[in-house]
């Protein structure tokens, strides 16, 4: 049945002139696989959810007005890295509306920690960089959100990031929040163009440095400078890439391996997501989690607890969605018993928290569903990862499903008037 809420919302606006009309005819339209259980494609919302209202809320502001901004963190494994899943999801989202092109958020420059980077933005560097990641069993440095760093001895070292899209245009920016180590003892961050900053401003209990520019850019170069024989280093934990457009801005957070556990002893995780003032934080872990032979449903339970009251302490009014792992083999092609196991956490966990959950491995098709994905090329050879088709699948899924919520809330206000 089609949903009739939304169509008239969507004639409505595309009636006034001075509103910006919908971007898509129909967007309900998606690909159709029998092996895909699309009646379970929906979020589940569990509470009063007074902060989805507040989300739909300043979604329809964007819409009708184009007035407001919409921040989204969304946090996972390898999954996220690439950016393909969150990547086509952000570009449904602010295309929803004409004008809904908030930036291109938070990233981090994976190429030079030596790691897969997104397509979306180009990085070069020069001089000696050293990283680590939150994987790591034997670690000796901090993290921050990202749960990924670089970092440096050597004041000469630079780091050029483009934004760049060549399927979609509207990501330049006039604001940079570079996160990084702050104190006497380290190397301080410069920006180029320098012609075009107006303002530097730190914010060392959050962790950050912002720089506003005269003009929207689309690249800059991060260079450091020593200003005593104190400073012996420099961190970059992330940069974020923002503007004072209204819209979406769609924030990123993706590390290969990641398991819940791994975003627990980042320690600057808080004060970072709250710099970030996320309205929705979307949490995609646990394919990690269950790809063991022994696995600890209590631990998992604890840790999901664990991450829950970290979200909540740097956003405490922010929406919040888990998201369960899709089917996958583990070693010697068996399909992996505990994802339905970890799944079954997750929404539970949801429930208590009385937050939201979307059940990707029930709508992919439950157990042994991945062979199928696999045959139509939506699952890649390890039969664990997408491919880039089946990745845009599944950002496709979660779109429809955050519109039917959305019309939802929609057909609710109407009724109201």
């Amino acid at each position: 049945m089609k949903e009739i809420y939304l169509s008239i919302f969507i004639s409505i606006i595309a009636t006034l002139e001075t509103i910006p009309a919908y971007t898509q005819d129909d967007p309900y339209d998606i690909q159709k696989y029998p092996f895909v259980n699309y009646r379970a494609n929906q979020l589940v919302l569990y509470g009063d959810q007074k902060s989805y209202t507040s989300l739909f809320e300043k979604l329809t502001q964007i819409g009708l007005k184009g007035e407001g901004k919409i921040s989204i963190v969304h946090m996972g494994d390898s999954h996220l890295q690439a950016d393909y899943f969150s990547g086509y999801f952000r570009k449904r989202l602010q295309t929803f509306f004409l004008g809904a092109m908030g930036g291109r958020g938070f990233i981090f420059p994976y190429k030079v920690a030596e790691t897969n980077n997104p397509l979306n933005y180009s990085v070069s560097s020069r001089g000696k960089w050293q990283h680590c990641r939150n994987v790591e069993r034997k670690r000796n440095c901090p993290l921050g959100l990202s749960g990924i760093a670089v970092w440096t001895e050597d004041s000469t070292a630079k780091i050029t990031i483009r934004i760049t899209d060549p399927n979609l245009e509207g990501y330049d920016f006039d604001r940079l929040m570079v996160f990084h180590s702050m104190g006497d003892t380290y190397f301080e961050p410069e920006i180029q163009p320098s012609a075009k900053i107006i303002s530097v401003s730190p914010f060392p209990d959050q962790g950050y440095t912002l720089f506003e520019f005269s003009e929207n850019i689309e690249s800059v170069t991060l260079q450091l400078k020593k200003s005593n024989q104190h400073q012996k280093s420099f961190t970059l934990y992330g940069m974020n890439f923002d503007s004072h457009d209204s819209g979406v801005i769609y924030h990123t957070i993706g590390v290969n391996g990641a398991q819940i556990e791994s975003y627990l002893t980042c320690d600057y995780f808080v004060p970072h997501l709250s710099a970030l003032e996320p309205d929705w934080v979307i949490v995609s872990l646990g394919t990690n989690d269950a790809y063991t032979r022994l696995f600890d449903s209590l631990m998992f339970s604890q840790k999901i607890d664990s991450l829950l009251f970290m979200i909540r302490a740097a956003a405490p009014t922010s929406a919040i969605l888990l998201t369960t792992p899709g089917d996958h083999r583990i070693k010697k092609g068996v399909i992996n018993p505990n994802v339905s196991v970890v799944s079954e956490i997750i929404k539970l966990k949801a429930q208590e928290h009385h937050i939201g959950y979307w059940d990707f491995y029930l709508v992919m098709g439950g157990n042994g569903s991945v062979n199928a994905w696999h045959h139509e090329t939506l699952a890649n050879y390890d039969f664990v990862h997408l491919t880039q088709k089946g990745y845009e699948f599944q950002g496709e899924l979660l779109f429809t499903a955050f519109l039917k919520s959305y019309d939802s809330y929609l057909s609710n206000q109407l009724f109201k008037k």
